[in-house]
């Protein structure tokens, strides 16, 4: 059977569709959600791997970890009111600040906004969940890498772990969901902004509300008007969460109130940080 002037049939080209026309042109073949994730995901972390400000919060959880340890470590006041040592009691302030490594989620993607590369990766067969989604699994494994080298080498020094291995990993679990809920925030809030010292800016935000929680003494030694404050703060129940796993042992309320305070936090960011990069994605 012949066919028109100028149009033949489909041509059947390996990994690509056929189309039918005068050119006989292929559309772009779509890589799988998988494989388009692992892809921008390693990336991103050959890139972080190789930058030297990747370590830097690193250095600062430590440091902290160093000069409280130092300053209180002697004093006896937080033993006898919670029969654990200073550096037990201070080790999970200094893994939810090793939790901040979460924020590079925002940051990379603020970079690749205003380096012009997001829109290079919009033109090609990527979905925007996918591009999205890479920088925020970067940031889960930053919090993961970083909250264990912090909470190992806390260990090491001495600190102590009532619920053993078990209660070490749910310590690791509660970091992982603090630093992606900070990953949320940090991509909606720097895709917002739209420029690096934006996205810089509004991760700040994270240090007050370590010093309006029980940072240094339990909830109950505090008074007056800070108190109050950190009924309301999030940190408080992550904090506490995590030291009754490595003070006190598997507690119910504790651990109630910390995951579920940080998994709703993970809820409303992350869904979030969906929506701002739907809309900035789609203008770009």
């Amino acid at each position: 059977m012949s066919t028109s002037a100028g149009v033949g049939p489909p041509i059947e080209v390996a990994g690509r569709t056929p189309v039918t026309g005068a050119a006989h042109t292929w559309a772009a073949p779509t890589p799988p959600a998988r494989r388009q994730l692992t892809l921008l995901f390693m990336r991103l972390l050959r890139e972080q791997a190789r930058a030297p400000t990747t370590y830097i919060n690193l250095l600062i959880s430590l440091f902290f970890l160093a000069v409280f340890t130092g300053a209180f470590g002697n004093a006896d006041a937080v033993e006898r009111l919670t029969g654990a040592s200073f550096l037990t009691f201070i080790l999970p302030l200094t893994v939810l600040t090793a939790s901040v490594s979460g924020s590079i989620a925002g940051q990379v993607l603020v970079f690749d906004l205003e380096s012009g590369y997001l829109r290079r990766l919009l033109s090609m067969p990527l979905s925007r969940a996918a591009i999205v989604g890479a920088a925020i699994l970067l940031g889960g494994t930053m919090v993961l890498a970083q909250a264990t080298l912090v909470l190992g080498l806390g260990l090491l020094l001495g600190a102590s772990h009532a619920s053993g291995v078990l209660g070490l990993l749910a310590v690791l679990a509660l970091a992982l969901l603090w630093g992606l809920a900070f990953a949320g925030y940090s991509v909606a809030t720097g895709l917002m902004a739209g420029n690096a010292v934006g996205a810089q800016t509004a991760v700040f935000v994270f240090f007050p509300l370590l010093f309006l929680a029980p940072t240094f003494l339990p909830r109950a030694a505090l008074s007056g008007w800070l108190r109050t404050a950190s009924a309301y703060n999030p940190t408080t129940y992550v904090l506490e969460a995590m030291r009754s796993l490595l003070i006190s042992g598997w507690q119910a309320e504790p651990l109630l109130a910390g995951f579920g305070v940080v998994g709703a936090l993970c809820v409303i960011t992350l869904a979030w940080a969906t929506f701002v990069a739907n809309r900035v994605t789609s203008r770009s």
